[in-house]
């Protein structure tokens, strides 16, 4: 038998596995809505977060009480995960929703100056090839700023 603090200190990690775990699954939650996978994509993430989170899971119950698998260690999991999605899930979400908004604004940034500076080239030499050909057009055919006509009486 293991004293009780090893006990509680077992069940303080395994609470925070399930904080771990909520956190994880929030995460999911936001890329899924972002994705929006269809009915065969979505299985295959299921899968991907199971396979990403077991890991972390097994190596908290190893930190925990070497992996043993016991009753309380299920009960500090469900109530980790549990408080979790009672108090901070949903500014958790709120948090990874903005800062998906503030990544997805930045980018459109770089992609607007990234676009801006290529096409800048190209509308130099547009320019250069307007101002030419009008120039050479004016050359052509010279105007005169002033130009003395006679008054005559049909023109006022």
């Amino acid at each position: 038998m293991e004293p009780l603090g090893t006990q509680l200190y077992a069940f303080g990690i395994v609470l925070l596995a399930g904080v771990n775990l909520g956190l994880f699954f929030d995460l999911f939650r936001v890329i899924r809505g972002l994705l929006r996978p269809g009915l065969l994509a979505t299985p295959l993430l299921d899968l991907l977060f199971w396979a990403l989170v077991t890991p972390i899971l097994v190596l908290y119950l190893i930190l925990a009480n070497w992996g043993e698998l016991r009753g309380y260690v299920v009960i500090g999991l469900a109530l980790g995960f549990f408080f979790y999605r009672l108090i901070l899930s949903s500014l958790v979400i709120s948090f990874l929703l903005w800062l998906v908004d503030l990544i997805r604004r930045l980018l459109n940034l770089l992609v607007t100056g990234a676009v801006w500076l290529g096409s800048l080239p190209v509308q130099v030499y547009q320019e250069v090839r307007f101002h030419y050909a009008h120039r050479a057009q004016a050359l052509a055919s010279p105007r005169r700023l002033w130009r003395i006509r006679p008054k005559l009486r049909w023109r006022k």
